[in-house]
């Protein structure tokens, strides 16, 4: 029977590579269990002869593990901070300055409150419609709950960009007879911070709006909508 001998630098070999996974595996293990932010942040200071002030501003929770070189570490550890980092020249850092940390950023609310001007017992307010050409028009209307579209002179037909083609006839009757009227969809029609896309409108002549528009259900039912007389405001409430 022959004996098979094994090298013996492949004997060594294998040890080195099995403590060379073990050394990773405790580097690893070492790393994970690091304290907190703040242990972290410490050990790259002095990893990479730096100073960091404002240290007692970080919490105590655990670090994410960082990566790469000390700069991109660094950015990666605080990331939930504000900080200023001072370097004495391109990638060399000098010192660290901790400010605190960032807050959630905040969305501001949009009022549904509508400063109302009034004249009489109604309540006016200013409103932007946006025609068939992208085109917009602000107009001063009459809040009109017993109007059950917007209501527009014709000579604003032109100026929002309709065609005759873009309307359709028709008869409307009033406490003061039968009035022909054009009826059409604009684009979109804003009141203060309230938006409503694709609403219709009708078109009645100049004489028989005296000068004035309403703004009508085809607006107004897609919202909560009050009307605060002590105020003078509208209120428009999304559904």
């Amino acid at each position: 029977m022959k004996a098979i001998l094994t090298p013996r630098w492949s004997s060594v070999a294998a040890v080195k590579g099995f403590f060379f996974v073990i050394g990773t595996l405790c580097w690893a293990s070492a790393v994970a269990q690091t304290d907190s932010l703040r242990a972290q942040l410490e050990a790259l200071a002095k990893e990479g002869h730096f100073v960091v002030d404002g240290l007692e501003r970080i919490g105590a929770e655990p670090a994410n593990i960082a990566p790469g070189i000390p700069a991109e570490r660094l950015k990666r550890l605080l990331e939930a901070y504000n900080h200023i980092v001072i370097e004495k020249g391109p990638g060399s850092i000098e010192r660290v300055v901790i400010i605190g940390a960032k807050r959630p950023a905040t969305k501001l609310k949009a009022s549904p409150y509508i400063k109302t001007t009034r004249w009489g017992a109604h309540h006016l307010v200013e409103v932007t419609i946006t025609g068939m050409l992208n085109n917009a028009r602000t107009v001063s209307v009459i809040v009109d709950t017993g109007a059950s579209t917007i209501v527009l002179p014709e000579s604003m037909i032109a100026p929002l960009g309709f065609q005759p083609e873009d309307l359709q006839n028709g008869i409307t009757r009033t406490a003061s007879g039968t009035v022909a009227m054009k009826v059409g969809t604009v684009k979109s029609v804003q009141v203060g911070n309230a938006f409503a896309a694709d609403v219709k409108v009708t078109f009645i002549a100049d004489r028989r709006l005296g000068g004035m528009a309403l703004l009508g259900m085809s607006f107004l039912e897609r919202f909560r909508m009050t009307i605060d007389d002590a105020h003078d405001e509208l209120v428009l409430l999304a559904r």
